[in-house]
């Protein structure tokens, strides 16, 4: 491990990340652990379909996930939030990606990340939070109140709408809500794994560059 890295989990361990002075830079790191999560949902058997293109759609072929076409294993004593339709596109609250369906930007929310299905009418709201590890599970619970709200107005136009709040940590740390997301999604086993081995080293890698910059004059980067 690089001496740099081992300082600053060292001082990461003690409360030494960047001061709130530089706050600006964490809607950075959020939107770099958001870039990855989105792109995880967007993936199968390593092969990630690029924003940009056409939607990124989930397929069911006989109870088995499948991602255009290619199989994928699933938990059978898990219902994937994914049933019953065959047509879930994906689009995230980020530059280059495509952006979320009609019925969203008809309402005021800005969810991070939607997975939308058009034939049944279905939603599924993921928001993430990117907190110390400290306030992780006190962010989960203020998070899956307030979010509540964010189904009331897909519902009121005739959606089904599902919100799922996730919380990975500032030091890498990634919270027990973002394991359930991937599993009830049917990213299980050494997908899920990776995943979860991405998102930490993203969180981890996005706060060091912030820290290694603390004394630097903030410049925004997309």
């Amino acid at each position: 491990m690089a001496p740099f890295r081992i300082r600053f989990l060292i001082r990461s361990v003690y409360d030494l990340l960047p001061a709130n002075a530089n706050l600006g830079r964490y809607t950075w790191r959020h939107n770099r652990v958001l870039q990855e999560l989105a792109a995880i949902i967007s993936t199968v058997k390593g092969e990630t379909t690029l924003p940009n293109t056409n939607a990124l759609i989930f397929t069911t072929e006989g109870g088995a996930k499948s991602w255009q076409g290619r199989p994928v294993r699933t938990t059978n004593q898990i219902k994937c939030l994914l049933d019953g339709c065959d047509d879930w596109d994906v689009s995230a609250d980020l530059p280059k990606w495509h952006s979320h369906p009609s019925i969203i930007k008809e309402t005021s929310l800005r969810p991070d990340i939607v997975i939308h299905s058009a034939s049944t009418q279905q939603l599924i709201m993921v928001e993430l939070t990117v907190p110390y590890e400290s306030r992780m599970e006190e962010a989960h619970v203020y998070n899956s109140e307030k979010y509540m709200n964010l189904t009331k107005e897909p519902e009121n136009a005739g959606y089904k709408a599902v919100v799922m709040p996730v919380e990975v940590g500032a030091r890498g740390f990634v919270g027990s809500s973002v394991y359930d997301l991937l599993t009830k999604l049917s990213i299980c086993e050494n997908k899920r794994k990776k995943a979860l081995k991405l998102l930490a080293e993203r969180a981890e890698n996005s706060s060091r560059w912030i820290w290694s910059r603390r004394n630097e004059r903030f410049l925004n980067k997309d």
